[in-house]
């Protein structure tokens, strides 16, 4: 009589195995209902494809619980569902769904102890999905930790050497407050974008990150081409605020030089549906003598400036002949214009046309600054003549020196 009382235990989960395989249909039919009616309500990682097969491996999964040493093999069905990507909800559906099931298949007395059984097993489930849950979560928070980490000490290296060149910069040539100010925001500017890059890293919970981590190394080389162009502007006012820049005197071609320049920016031109031509005087000299390389710098800052503010229509060069012992070169843009009140201190460092275009357009506005600090140094002139939405033309009036002169 003992021995029986200790076999039915064991009579009981067979006979639980064999209901529930003889009717293995039904329950399959039962669970594809319940994970279609959690799929979309809660956070499931699952295809829906994938309803069917999940389905049947839940019954087999059920009745070898039954068949099997119940706690590992209930665990280790747990430790696959978690793997699989359900959610927490959608197991407590299934289990419902079992519950109900197994209630459907017994009678009588024999139901309180299926019951029973079902809910050691369902139990044992759910342990070992949290079990399974936790150290994944754990596994991903080590991940994103070591990434972030990774990410702020190389930050926190670059944001130290810009640190320094703002200070050295600022020691030697005893920029005012004015610049300190703009320069802090031009700095913050791609530095608060590199921290955007950790706080997205941040936000991460699930899987790999290889497409957002391709985007993130785009967005931190483009922040880094901005602030090289910055300190690169930054360091030819320098120079020539503190009287280091000597001009040179070389002999060279004007229509070499501006059809340069169009080549050089034709493609950003190009860029933003923009046409771009080259127009020179047939008086103009073939050889001239001056500082080839700024005056060079002079007409691309012009250009580049035509271009950023110019939205439809084009930038034209201009080179014309002699007048006055001078030649002039000129760049003419179908841009936005600037108004009368602009125009006043356009030329005036770290100014633009007004300050919400240094956030539209970027840049800390010393393009045309340096322009007219160039011209000045080489003894010419320049002007502006603009119509605010009706584009604007630049004018340089530079001392002609011709190929004799040297």
């Amino acid at each position: 009589m003992e021995t029986t009382d200790q076999n039915q235990p064991d009579e009981l989960l067979n006979q639980l195995a064999q209901r529930v395989d003889a009717n293995r249909a039904d329950l399959v039919s039962r669970y594809r209902q319940s994970l279609l009616g959690t799929m979309f309500t809660n956070r499931t990682e699952v295809h829906p494809r994938e309803i069917g097969r999940i389905a049947a491996q839940e019954a087999d999964a059920l009745i070898n619980g039954f068949l099997l040493p119940i706690s590992s093999t209930a665990m280790k069905h747990g430790i696959v569902l978690c793997q699989i990507g359900l959610s927490e909800q959608t197991i407590l559906a299934l289990g419902r769904t079992t519950r109900r099931f197994v209630l459907t298949i017994f009678e009588g007395g024999q139901i309180p102890q299926a019951l029973d059984a079902t809910d050691t097993y369902l139990n044992l489930v759910i342990l070992g999905f949290i079990d399974a849950r936790d150290k994944l979560i754990l596994a991903e928070q080590e991940r994103i930790r070591g990434a972030l980490q990774i990410a702020i000490s190389r930050y926190t290296v670059e944001i130290k050497e810009v640190e320094a060149m703002a200070r050295k910069a600022t020691e030697a040539n005893e920029f005012k407050s004015q610049f300190i100010a703009r320069m802090s925001h031009e700095l913050r500017t791609p530095l608060g974008a590199l921290l955007g890059m950790t706080e997205m890293l941040q936000q991460t919970v699930y899987g790999p990150l290889s497409k957002p981590q391709e985007d993130i190394v785009q967005r931190i080389c483009n922040n880094a081409l901005a602030l090289r162009n910055v300190f690169s502007e930054l360091l030819d006012h320098s120079h020539i605020e503190s009287g280091q820049m000597l001009l040179k005197q070389q002999l060279f071609s004007p229509e070499t030089l501006a059809k340069r320049v169009h080549s050089n920016y034709l493609s950003l031109a190009l860029q933003k549906g923009l046409s771009m031509h080259v127009k020179v005087d047939p008086k103009l000299p073939e050889m001239i003598v001056g500082d080839e390389g700024r005056i060079e710098q002079i007409l691309s800052n012009l250009v580049v400036n035509a271009i950023k503010f110019t939205k439809t229509g084009g930038v034209t060069i201009i080179l014309h002949g002699e007048e006055n012992s001078h030649w002039m070169l000129q760049v003419k843009d179908t841009g936005m214009g600037i108004s009368p009140e602009d125009q006043s201190y356009i030329f005036e460092p770290f100014r633009q046309a007004d300050e919400s275009t240094s956030r539209s357009y970027g840049g800390v506005g010393l393009g045309l600054s340096i322009v007219r600090q160039l011209v000045d140094a080489m003894d010419g002139s320049v002007k502006l003549e603009s119509k605010f939405g009706q584009g604007s033309v630049f004018t340089v009036l530079l001392p002609l020196k011709k190929a004799n002169s040297i």
